[in-house]
């Protein structure tokens, strides 16, 4: 996205191609939300807050470019072949490694939102009528693709073995022990 249009971006969503989805989708809203938080800032003559929203629009779109790299290997992964001798065990391994990674730049997008909104907050009390029309669509925008990004990181490790990793991405999206089990079991009852 950062190289091309939002035609561009937009085409490259719509086809039929593991890259880019929701994740970047995602990336693109806390961007979005940032970008008008910048915006916000800068007519409330707050230059320190111009200048972390900027770092979290620059955030953003760099999870974009990290997100598609990391599904990349996801898709990389399930491509491997099935069935060939004593390598299946490798592939699943590949395939669970993949997921993992796919999933930080997820949690990450969900951190990012997050400080977007105690930016929102922060700018709340100084914005004019007119802007807080625009620090609202930041926060709904925020929210919806911290949303996306949350179940997008449920979704690539709820079917994981347990491990240290999988255990501490859950923990930032603030899934419990039984959360994370009802992850699990919800991602097995649906295939």
């Amino acid at each position: 996205m950062a190289a091309g249009t939002v035609t561009d971006f937009l085409d490259r969503l719509a086809a039929r191609t593991p890259t880019p989805a929701g994740g970047s989708v995602a990336a693109l809203c806390i961007a979005q939300a940032a970008a008008l938080v910048a915006m916000v800032a800068r007519y409330c003559e707050a230059p320190p807050l111009v200048e972390r929203a900027e770092l979290l629009v620059a955030r953003a779109q760099q999870l974009m470019t990290d997100d598609e790299r990391a599904f990349g290997a996801v898709a990389a992964a399930w491509a491997s072949p099935r069935g060939v001798s004593g390598m299946d065990e490798e592939r699943r391994s590949a395939i669970g490694e993949a997921l993992l990674g796919a999933a930080e730049p997820q949690a990450q997008v969900v951190e990012t939102a997050i400080e977007v909104l105690v930016l929102i907050d922060q700018l709340r009390p100084a914005a004019r009528a007119g802007l807080l029309a625009d620090l609202v669509a930041a926060g709904e925008v925020a929210r919806a693709g911290s949303a996306i990004a949350r179940r997008n990181v449920e979704s690539n490790v709820g079917a994981l073995p347990d491990s240290e990793g999988r255990s501490r991405l859950l923990r930032r999206m603030g899934v419990t022990k039984e959360g994370h089990d009802a992850v699990g079991h919800r991602d097995r009852e649906r295939r």
